[in-house]
């Protein structure tokens, strides 16, 4: 295996998510209590992937914080001063940083367990000019088509097409002999390259891997070749499939990505230097408590809960398919079902927050009611007159 270098893509505002991403870049939103980013590094690291660059745009001042406050063991890690316009654009500008001889081109944004190792082996093995990992979906019109042979090569890539251009495919798909139309395959955001692509992004302009590069090299008969086996992946794009990516790691469907934390029981991590009174109950289990947490007497813990870094709750409160980031204060007597809760929020006693998101910084007093299916904006101040 030659010498592979990464590009991370984490430049993404998220804005699907607000007002998780009001405050913060999407690829530092925690998922169980690690952000996404740390997932897609991690990733890189345990498949032997050594030289990382990465890309960022939206709050990235945010981003090279928390790379340069932490320690990476074996591994560098770049952030240039790049101001890309999109996907392909960010790899163009990244150019005079990449020493590999073959590039991995990952998204900050996303949660896989793929097999990077027999990835690479694919693409070596079939001496591609690269290569789109794609798994199965059962909506397909949500995520193109591709026209593909027996070997997994390449033929049509579209992505989102519209209804002239599905029949256009399907009429290319009949004349062809051994080749077959997909359209249940979804494009995961993990490609690889031989090094020569920097030298067609240098001289032709292209903006977007699935709109512009790929259709280009296909047009001109380069060899791409889909990467087509069955893992764990999720764009936690929005709030739904945010909360679902959270409870999909906890119940080991990443494996081997697992909450942090010490697993006391089946399916419930807790983290170090927590108090955690003798009578709280953990009624299930998808639960994960992080660390210098402190939980008062007779508080219930339903399940698919994830409680952050730092966070208080006072007695007699209650949780339900809640995630809770870091620094919270929340007081006695609360109803957490269905909400997220961000960073450094204060909340009052005898506090109800059903399918709400609590942007970070915002104060709740005591008694305060919100109606179902809020989305309170950062640094609200909401007290009772």
């Amino acid at each position: 295996m030659g010498k592979y270098t990464a590009v991370v893509l984490a430049g993404g505002i998220g804005s699907r998510l607000r007002p998780l991403t009001s405050l913060k870049p999407k690829p530092l939103i925690p998922v169980v209590n690690k952000p996404m980013l740390q997932y897609a590094i991690d990733l890189l690291r345990y498949n032997d992937i050594d030289d990382i660059i990465i890309v960022v745009r939206y709050l990235g001042d945010q981003i090279r914080e928390y790379i340069e406050t932490k320690q990476w063991d074996n591994i560098t890690i770049q952030i240039p001063e790049v101001d890309p316009l999109d996907t392909a654009d960010a790899l163009k500008r990244v150019s005079d940083y990449i020493e590999g001889e073959n590039i991995i081109v990952s998204m900050a944004d996303i949660i896989t367990n793929i097999n990077l190792k027999e990835n690479i082996k694919f693409f070596e093995d079939k001496d591609a000019f690269s290569t789109i990992s794609m798994i199965e979906t059962d909506q397909p019109q949500q995520f193109g088509v591709i026209l593909l042979d027996i070997d997994q090569k390449i033929y049509l890539f579209l992505e989102k097409p519209g209804y002239k251009e599905l029949l256009i495919s399907s009429i290319m798909d009949s004349h062809r002999s051994s080749v077959y139309l997909h359209t249940n395959l979804i494009n995961t955001g993990l490609y690889l390259f031989k090094r020569e692509i920097l030298e067609i992004l240098d001289s032709v302009d292209l903006m977007d891997f699935g709109k512009d590069v790929f259709p280009y090299l296909l047009e001109r008969e380069y060899n791409l070749y889909g990467y087509i086996e069955k893992y764990y992946w999720m764009d936690a794009g929005n709030p739904t499939t945010y909360k679902w990516t959270n409870w999909d790691v906890m119940r080991k469907w990443a494996w081997p990505i697992l909450p942090p934390g010490y697993e006391i029981k089946n399916g419930i991590w807790v983290g170090e230097n927590c108090k955690i009174d003798k009578n709280v109950l953990f009624k299930k289990n998808l639960i994960t408590i992080g660390n210098n947490v402190n939980i008062e007497e007779n508080v219930d813990i339903m399940e698919r809960v994830i409680i952050g870094d730092n966070t208080h709750i006072g007695s007699n409160s209650r949780f339900l398919d809640t995630i809770v980031w870091d620094n919270v204060q929340i007081g006695k007597n609360c109803d957490f079902n269905d909400s997220i809760i961000c960073d450094n929020v204060i909340i009052g006693d005898n506090v109800n927050i059903y399918n709400c998101i609590i942007g970070a910084n915002s104060e709740i007093g005591d008694n305060y009611k919100i109606d179902p299916w809020k989305k309170i904006e950062p640094n609200s101040k909401l007290f009772n007159e």
